[in-house]
């Protein structure tokens, strides 16, 4: 081989190795810190449910407030990781990939509390239900009523689905036998309720539509009774002592302005403690999901 030719083998080589060697610390730093005084990140997953519509960034930007609140008070970089995917979440959740989650469809998290190790932090403190919403003008007066009639949901197996799959079960009617559509938004599910395609709609009592419905003229003829909203779970990865300390400043950010204009650009009133068994029962009556239809 010639000279040249050998030279710009070798150092093909060398730069090959490197990149190797560096991709592979990339990922490796993911996970550990690079050094011994290096601090680890904490990750804390979003997912704000199928009603929300806004992309990472957005998510991620609009809770950068927040994540530096977690920083201030665990003394450690926070990532903000955007989770969209329900089955994804739960996943990694398994795994606890993630230090926190702030979760809307409260099932996710009931469930990493009961099977998953994670611990309960907070909820909001305005807790929600699942609505059976109909017309000013509808004749249905109770839930026993919706039998036989044409219902709008929001995602099949959603909490809110889920929620209302067992308010329909205690009264001895069947989801599965009703003639049942699913929306993921539920704008949309107001929206086709006011124009009469269908007969009942079942919504969340936080999202737009179900604060707004009775107000607008619109009847409500079933409640579930009441469940945590928006939780923050946290992973073993936290100590008792980080969870306490972190509460103790999630729920005293009402208390002032600052925390007061964080809250509600997040759409949050404020947080207040909560327990394991809150989520236990929760998913208890809701049932298990079967897998097979899944």
């Amino acid at each position: 081989m010639k000279p040249s030719l050998l030279y710009q083998s070798l150092k093909f080589a060398r730069f090959a190795v490197f990149s190797l060697a560096l991709g592979a610390g990339t990922s490796a730093l993911a996970q550990k810190p690079a050094a011994a005084n290096s601090q680890p990140k904490i990750l804390l997953a979003i997912n704000e449910g199928g009603a929300a519509n806004a992309d990472a960034t957005e998510t991620i930007l609009r809770f950068q407030e927040l994540s530096r609140v977690v920083e201030k008070t665990l003394r450690l970089p926070v990532t903000i990781v955007a989770v969209r995917d329900r089955n994804s979440l739960l996943t990694a959740l398994q795994r606890q990939a993630y230090a926190l989650l702030l979760a809307r469809p409260n099932d996710v998290p009931a469930q990493a509390i009961r099977d998953f190790g994670y611990q309960p932090v907070v909820t909001e403190k305005v807790p929600s239900q699942a609505l059976f919403i109909v017309r000013k003008d509808s004749p249905l007066k109770s839930i026993a009523d919706v039998k036989g009639k044409s219902i709008v949901t929001p995602d099949q197996y959603s909490n809110v689905w889920r929620a209302a799959n067992a308010m329909l079960r205690d009264n001895q009617i069947a989801m599965s036998n009703e003639k049942v559509r699913a929306m993921r938004d539920q704008a949309a599910i107001g929206w086709s309720m006011e124009n009469g395609f269908f007969d009942v709609a079942v919504v969340n009592s936080v999202s737009a539509t179900g604060r707004t419905w009775e107000k607008n003229g619109g009847r409500v003829i079933a409640r579930s009774a009441e469940m945590p909203n928006m939780p923050l779970i946290a992973s073993p990865e936290l100590s008792a002592a980080q969870v306490a300390k972190l509460r103790a400043a999630l729920v005293a950010l009402d208390s002032s302005e600052n925390g007061k204009a964080m809250l509600k650009k997040i759409g949050l009133t404020g947080f207040k403690e909560t327990s394991p068994q809150v989520f236990l029962d929760l998913l208890k009556w809701m049932g298990e999901l079967e897998v097979a239809k899944q």
